[in-house]
This record gives C-alpha cells, structure tokens and sequence, in this order.
C-alpha cells in the first residue's frame, strides 16, 4: 500500500484543512480494508474526502487520510430495477450521460454536479421539491469496510433494521467503498427562471409549490446579492426564482438562454458557484412554509451589512434514514452564507438559534452549531444510530474532533 506524510488537505473553499500523519492510497477493498487495520493498531483516526465540497470539518484529521479516489467508476446500471452501481468516489456529473443512454435519470440533484456519489449520500445533499427525498434517500443498497476492517454488503431490503442508519452517516459507520442509488425514467426540464419581487412570491407561493416538479429561489437582501452567487442582477428585496417542469419538447428547442432552455434533466439542474462563501443550512419542517421565511427574512434585514449572502429556501419530501435531516418529515431548507475574510460567527449564531427554534436540522456538509445534546432532541432515531455506530467502529476510528463530540 503506498503512503506519505505530512500531505496538507483543503476543501473546495479553503476554510476546512488538515495535515495528517500519513496518507495512504485504498485502490480497492482490500487495500481499505487494510488501512482501517493500520488505524485500528495504531489507535489513531482515520478519514476520508469525497469532492471536499463540505463546509463542515467533516474530513479533518491528524491521523491517516484515506484516499480512496480511486473508487470510481459506473459498476452496472438496471435499467428494470431502475437503479445504478457505481464507485463511491463516482461524481454526479459522471453518472448523468450513462443513465440517460440507458433510459433513466437521477430522481432529483441539487445545484452543484462535482460532488462525489458518497458525499451526497453521507450528507443528505438535495435538490428541491416535495416530492423527492435527498441522495440518502435514494441509497438502496452499499458496500463499506468497517471499523474492524471487515467488508460489508448492506441493502435496504436485506438489513432493514440497520440499513436506515447506513443511508446517511457522514462517513462513522465506514469507509463505503459502493453505492447503489434508486433512478427514475429519464426526463427533460423546461427552465423557467424568474426574478420576482418578494410580494409577488408570497402571492403565487402556494401555486408555484404545487405546480412545479421543483420549486426554490433565492432572495436579495441588498441590491448587490445576487452578484455574490453569480446570477443576474436583481435588486434587493427580489427574488431569484427556479422553477423546473417535466416537458417532452425536443431537447434544445428552448434556446441556449439560461432561464428557458429545455434540455435532459442533468444538463437543466447544475450551477456553477465562485468559492466566495461560507454556508450554514438547517431544514425546518415544510408546514411552517411562508413564515418560516418571512421571519428569516426579517432576522436578515434586521443584521444588515452582515446579511448580504441570498438566502436559498428549498424543500424535500421525508425519508427514514435515520440521521437525515428529512427523517419522517417534509422540510423546507433555508440557507445563508458569511462572507470569508470577515467575522461571520455571530451572523451565523443568529441564524442557527433562530433556525433552531423553528424545530431546525443542520445539513451536515455546512456550517452547524449542533451539540449531541441538541441532536438528541432533534432526531428521533439518534440514540439508534449511535448504537448502529458503535456495532460497526467499535473504536470509534472514524470520529474525529467534530464527530466524536456530535456521535461519540
């Protein structure tokens, strides 16, 4: 197995590294199996990155990292079960063009495509609408090596007593080294971008939620906003409005202007987003709608010039892996973001308390302010999926600082 030292990781936006110990390669399931016994008698922590597109320290260790982006690649796609096979290390982008020569789609992504299969599983990452759940959702079945280096197939329909806890475990269960995700027919979009005054929102809000296969915006607080994520200009107080209906007009048919093209649902679905921002995101349930909004709007107002960041409000439909922060209920998302450069901590402090009184769950891939404490009057199923946790890493090898005060 190759290894070196003192290698320093960074995520996407740089306010997440760490210079580990030793890095080692896992090319295959024996070569993580065999890290994850190196960790075990060395007593030391070890993790791993997908694309490195959390804001969390998630990753972070001083022990040995695993880089396992080897493990990529499309495994096999059924087209009658509906589903795909793919490395874990497999990207979104990558599995968008074979699913679509094979009839099917992804049911639902969200904004950004670079992310690892993995990643999105093990953070719940979403797109928008109520009738669709997150990538963890979506995860049928999974191959990991475990705490004591053993390998593992998992299924939902196999394992149905632990499989909720394996669908979204921000990587304390395992190294997972396979993914089978759930798909859907292919399908194509037709792009209808907006930008609305917020008065106009609130008029049609209800009308754009139930007739629209995704619905989710972005609102300005000041006239410089929309900008800072690259949209169009849009004045404060507007919104920035994406709303997305199946269609089965030709591909292409609705110009090459972003906001009207028509086109095979992962073309339609991606943006591309400058590494300006630090964001933090909790789910609150879908019921509070509109005035979850209107009361996050005025906290926004009330903290300008701190708040300058969109806020993006999205929603997902319930699921039952354990962890998700969409277990057994439908969520609205809300997100902000703090400027890098600038002491953002008590915006975002601001933000997590009022979130957090509204019932709210973190995303694990953003910025949080949980406590195990906080998680456990959250998520009904956390002192489950710890006992989950410490079946499969007796040692708690895969808990670093962060994790270990969230699940250990």
């Amino acid at each position: 197995m190759n290894s070196t030292s003192q290698a320093t990781w960074t995520n996407w936006v740089g306010n997440q590294s760490c210079t580990p110990k030793t890095v080692l390669m896992g090319r295959n399931e024996q070569e993580v199996a065999e890290a994850v016994r190196m960790a075990q008698d060395a007593g030391c922590v070890l993790r791993t990155a997908g694309s490195g597109h959390s804001f969390s320290p998630v990753v972070n260790t001083d022990g040995i990292f695993l880089d396992t982006s080897a493990l990529s690649g499309i495994i096999s796609i059924d087209p009658l079960e509906m589903t795909i096979t793919a490395g874990a290390q497999t990207t979104i982008r990558e599995i968008g063009p074979p699913l679509l020569e094979a009839g099917l789609a992804l049911k639902n992504q969200g904004d950004i495509d670079t992310q690892t299969l993995i990643g999105a599983v093990s953070t719940a990452t979403h797109g928008s609408g109520l009738d669709f759940g997150s990538f963890s959702g979506e995860l049928v079945a999974c191959r990991l090596v475990d705490g004591t280096g053993e390998i593992r197939a998992l299924s939902r329909e196999k394992d149905p007593d632990v499989f909720p806890a394996v669908q979204c475990a921000i990587g304390t269960l395992g190294i997972v080294t396979e993914v089978t995700l759930s798909c859907t027919q292919a399908y194509r979009l037709k792009e209808d971008i907006k930008i609305m005054h917020v008065d106009a929102l609130r008029e049609r809000w209800d009308d754009l939620l139930a007739n629209y296969r995704h619905f989710s915006f972005f609102w300005m607080p000041t006239d410089v906003s929309s900008g800072l994520y690259g949209f169009p200009e849009a004045p404060a107080d507007s919104c920035y409005v994406k709303l997305y209906s199946e269609t089965v007009a030709p591909a292409g048919s609705g110009g090459s202007d972003v906001g009207k093209r028509i086109d095979e649902a992962h073309k339609i679905y991606p943006h591309v987003f400058e590494p300006n921002f630090h964001e933090l995101e909790y789910f609150v349930p879908a019921d509070q709608g509109i005035e979850a909004f209107e009361a996050h709007r005025e906290l926004m107002l009330s903290l300008l010039p701190d708040s300058v960041f969109p806020m993006e409000v999205r929603f997902v439909r319930a699921e039952d892996a354990w962890m998700s922060p969409n277990y057994d209920r439908d969520n609205m998302v809300i997100s902000v973001s703090g400027a890098p450069g600038t002491d953002y901590w008590p915006y975002l402090r601001a933000c997590d308390q009022h979130l957090y009184d509204r019932l709210g769950r973190p995303h694990w891939g953003k910025l949080h302010f949980m406590t195990a404490e906080r998680l456990a009057e959250r998520f009904p199923r956390y002192g489950d999926f710890g006992k989950a946790r410490e079946q499969f890493d007796p040692n708690g090898i895969f808990l670093n600082e962060h994790l270990r005060a969230l699940f250990g």
